[in-house]
């Protein structure tokens, strides 16, 4: 890995967050794993990546599925009804940046509490919480390795904190 953190902003085609509503999420849970083939969903604070998917469970009954694929939120609109949950088609709210390199959970610590150690987060968990006063959805895909996403309207401030805060460590933009 890396001396240097490095910084890219992949671009994810779809994303689309589901919300059951309270008497529906077994049924909704069952929809999506037979869409995802999956035995179960990730648990809350988990997610996993399945036929170019990625599917993480943020509170109990509320998941979030983004991909490089196209057509996502018709997808899954077709499998899961109104009266199972809102399907809200986030793919251009949102936007992301992959951080990685040995001291990027360094670098994300200068802006979140929370222990970010393997111990406490390890690989293939999601969280919410904010970065220099916004708001972010974080994934660890491996040590040291992250995605988190952003609303878009506060992407550039994000983007800018990633990169001064990156200076200390070294960072290269690819």
């Amino acid at each position: 890995m890396s001396d240097k953190i490095l910084i890219n902003e992949p671009h994810f085609n779809s994303m689309v967050l589901i919300k059951s509503w309270p008497d529906s999420s077994e049924i909704m849970n069952k929809i999506l794993e037979k869409y995802l083939s999956l035995s179960q969903l990730p648990k809350v604070g988990e997610f996993i990546f399945q036929d170019n998917i990625y599917c993480a469970t943020l509170s109990p009954g509320h998941i979030m599925l983004f991909s490089f694929r196209e057509n996502l939120c018709p997808e899954i609109t077709k499998i899961i009804l109104p009266e199972i949950a809102a399907i809200i088609d986030v793919s251009h709210s949102r936007r992301g940046l992959r951080i990685q390199g040995k001291s990027s959970t360094n670098l994300l610590n200068k802006g979140i509490a929370i222990n970010l150690s393997e111990d406490n987060f390890p690989k293939l968990g999601v969280l919410q919480s904010s970065i220099h006063s916004i708001g972010i959805i974080l994934l660890k895909l491996e040590p040291n390795n992250y995605l988190i996403f952003s609303y878009r309207s506060f992407f550039d401030s994000f983007y800018a904190w990633v990169i001064d805060s990156a200076k200390e460590y070294g960072y290269a933009l690819s």
